[in-house]
């Protein structure tokens, strides 16, 4: 694993000086790039681009893309590297390492059976694409792992023991992901979000960590209640159907649909009814409960936006989000237009600019990987 992660840092190295050294003899570097083909249109989709490269350093979700796709995949697509120029600056400014390193923890390496935007399975120091080719690859004992299209079921063997395993899933943007546990509970998983659990389940509580947005069905044990952990708050259930919504930098909301939760923190605790929702705006803050439409929270479970009496900004920043673009408005108060729009969520996002833009009250204009907002009152 080590000597794999300094063969990456040792490239970047290389491919920095002879993109900065213009006179420099790299013959090593030269006789590798001859030698693979794919490496070499990379490495010229790079220097080709350089003049647009933002030399910010990069997040480590841009350099799992980047490593994903670049490094690992057989599949290297020559337009994205616009789409990922703050990533490939990395490789310029010599700081690879600090982008894969955060906290000190390794990236395990990635195992791509077949290219397209597919979520992961990370257990122990490998990476498997969740796809019936991926998912062949992995095997645990006494766990019985079977995948039908874009669901994955456990099944475990509770006569002999089991060692328990960390197992973490990862949905990317415009995906998303169904996981049927050993105990049976179901977990719908949304674009861009994290799931850790153990397999099996040991203990006398659940647990279960998330990033991102879920919708949970719980199967009922008195004895062993399902605990959800994001950030510092927890949702505990003996059986039940809610939603969590808890992406970074925006407030935390876990949406009862059946049954009842306890939502948790350092300072509060609620009981949520059935139409009710916790809302955390912020770290150390008490609970909000308030009634909520559920039909608008639960619309992303049958592949549909639904946007009732919102701000433009906070409609912009869930499309941002799934079609992976930056929003620019005109001014504050276009940002601050309430909307409310209803369409499934297309593979392009014009498609739904077509449609907020039919109200004649607002206008786009794309510019790459930018889309300006202008208001036409």
């Amino acid at each position: 694993m080590k000597q794999k992660i300094n063969e990456r840092l040792d490239l970047a190295r290389r491919f920095a000086r002879r993109l900065t050294e213009q006179d420099a003899v790299h013959d090593e570097l030269d006789r590798q790039l001859e030698e693979d083909p794919g490496l070499k249109e990379l490495y010229e989709d790079i220097a080709a681009n350089l003049h647009a490269v933002n030399m910010e350093p990069t997040g480590r979700e841009e350099w799992m893309d980047f490593e994903r796709r670049y490094l690992f995949s057989g599949r290297r697509r020559r337009n994205l590297i616009f789409r990922y120029a703050a990533v490939a600056c990395v490789l310029v400014a010599l700081t690879v390492g600090l982008s894969l390193y955060f906290s000190g923890q390794e990236e395990p390496p990635v195992v791509i059976s077949s290219g397209g935007n597919l979520p992961t399975l990370s257990v122990s120091d490998q990476v498997y694409a969740l796809d019936s080719a991926g998912i062949k690859q992995f095997a645990q004992q006494h766990v019985i792992m079977q995948q039908t299209e874009k669901e994955l079921t456990y099944r475990v063997d509770t006569v002999a023991p089991v060692t328990p395993e960390w197992h973490t899933i990862r949905v990317p943007r415009q995906a998303e992901f169904t996981l049927v546990l050993a105990d049976g509970s179901r977990v719908r998983l949304n674009t861009n979000t994290t799931l850790r659990y153990p397999v099996p389940f040991t203990g006398s509580t659940r647990d279960v960590w998330v990033e991102g947005e879920a919708f949970f069905e719980v199967s009922p044990d008195q004895a062993k209640p399902f605990v959800v952990h994001f950030e510092d708050n927890h949702v505990t259930v003996l059986g039940t159907a809610f939603n969590v919504s808890c992406y970074k930098q925006h407030p935390s909301r876990t949406t009862l649909v059946r049954g009842s939760v306890s939502l948790s923190n350092s300072l509060d605790s609620v009981v949520l009814l059935p139409g009710q929702e916790g809302i955390i705006r912020a770290s150390g803050e008490n609970i909000t409960v308030r009634e909520a439409d559920v039909n608008v929270v639960t619309a992303w479970l049958n592949d549909r936006f639904y946007f009732k009496e919102l701000p433009l900004s906070e409609i912009m920043r869930t499309l941002g989000e799934w079609y992976d673009v930056k929003v620019r408005f005109d001014r504050e108060s276009t940002a601050a237009m309430l909307f409310s729009i209803e369409t499934r969520r297309y593979e392009d996002i014009d498609s739904v600019l077509r449609i907020l833009e039919s109200t004649k009250k607002v206008s786009f204009t794309r510019k790459g990987n930018m889309i300006e907002v202008r208001s036409n009152l």
